[in-house]
């Protein structure tokens, strides 16, 4: 059963990707039914932690996204330390840290920052401090000839990172925009591993900065 601190961390999530948020969209990534995504929503609302508008959007208060930063500096600490002091990969620790955030006390998490020595991003390209203030545009977005450095990948879809992964698409990786097919074909990028094709979904998941930036 998915609890308080599950659902506010998903909102802040997908306030951060630019989504709307609504109780269908939370039922689906959260892998529940859809009556018990609106119950516990409704348990927030009651709480103070949130707010529905009468389209259904849902909007974090400032009690909320306190909460829901806190759950979320906590993973991304976690992933930090599994990519830079247990060598796991990028694209295989969103889950393990989901497993260990709630265990993380305030003191551990000050620590566990401390030790790291206090990094600014997550191994998937969050932001470990409450806002980004990056320029920040998602590869579905850009035209053919635009290019820049993988500054973000969504964890949000996280079955598709391994194949980003695996086709060259990964936090760092400098890109450029080759070809764009149209009726929302393929994006088809250059790297300096040689080029790489993927679908407008899979672009809008990926978020690159300038170069200079």
């Amino acid at each position: 059963m998915r609890g308080v601190e599950d659902y506010l961390e998903e909102i802040k999530r997908l306030e951060e990707d630019g989504e709307r948020i609504t109780a269908t969209v939370l039922a689906r990534i959260l892998e529940v039914s859809l009556p018990s995504a609106s119950e516990m929503l409704k348990r927030l609302a009651s709480e103070g932690y949130l707010t529905r508008e009468k389209g259904g959007t849902i909007l974090l208060t400032p009690e909320g996204r306190r909460l829901a930063h806190t759950m979320l500096r906590r993973h991304r600490l976690i992933e930090c330390l599994l990519v830079d002091n247990l060598g796991m990969s990028w694209f295989e620790v969103h889950g393990e840290a989901h497993k260990l955030e709630h265990a993380i006390s305030a003191r551990v998490e000050e620590a566990l920052a401390k030790a790291l020595d206090y990094p600014d991003y997550c191994p998937h390209g969050h932001p470990i401090c409450p806002v980004d203030l990056r320029p920040l545009r998602k590869l579905n977005e850009l035209e053919p000839g635009d290019g820049g450095v993988i500054a973000q990948i969504s964890e949000l879809k996280e079955e598709v990172l391994p194949y980003l992964d695996q086709i060259g698409l990964r936090p760092g990786t400098e890109l450029t925009v080759k070809d764009l097919a149209p009726m929302e074909g393929p994006v088809t990028v250059e790297t300096p591993a040689g080029p790489a094709s993927l679908g407008r979904e899979l672009a809008a998941l990926i978020r690159v900065v300038s170069a200079e930036a």
